[in-house]
């Protein structure tokens, strides 16, 4: 008896580790367009606001802040509030953390629509229009993203190790 009971914690224990990508409830796009468009952003140098911005290296995507993300956005939704703070209080940086992204420096955009289905391409048009969305997006020290959409609300997310 000890050894299937062994045999089924084993199972169970690995089965519960943790994964490189975060599964919930996907976008309606899918993250490589929203990481295509925010590198083709980044490939080329630009203004934001009165701050211009040298061309810069890509992001590569991050399952824990994507995770961090579509539970913020979800969240918004759900207690109908647009902030960087949950009307709990939380900041962005425990909602990273709370995902085991430890990082040094991180960023977020917010973003959400009324009455359309916003593409990522008008997403990420938004916030390069937008000075200090547009400054996150460009910050070279920057190395991860994740993004995270629930019913047409959006949370993007920078980090750095």
């Amino acid at each position: 008896m000890r050894k299937y009971l062994y045999f089924f914690f084993t199972i169970v224990f690995f089965s519960c580790e943790k994964t490189d990508t975060f599964t919930e409830e996907k976008s309606i796009s899918t993250n490589e367009d929203f990481l295509k468009l925010v590198n083709k952003a980044r490939s080329e140098g630009r203004k934001c606001g009165t701050q211009y911005f040298a061309a810069t290296s890509p992001v590569t995507w991050n399952s824990d802040l994507e995770k961090a993300a579509y539970l913020h956005s979800k969240d918004m939704f759900e207690n109908k509030y647009f902030s960087h703070v949950s009307k709990n209080g939380v900041e962005p940086s425990a909602r990273i953390l709370a995902q085991n992204y430890f990082f040094k420096s991180f960023a977020e955009n917010i973003y959400a629509a009324s009455g359309f289905s916003p593409t990522p391409e008008e997403i990420i048009i938004q916030w390069v229009n937008s000075p200090t969305h547009c400054a996150n997006i460009m910050t070279p020290d920057f190395k991860d993203m994740g993004i995270g959409g629930y019913q047409n609300h959006w949370t993007q997310l920078f980090g750095s190790k």
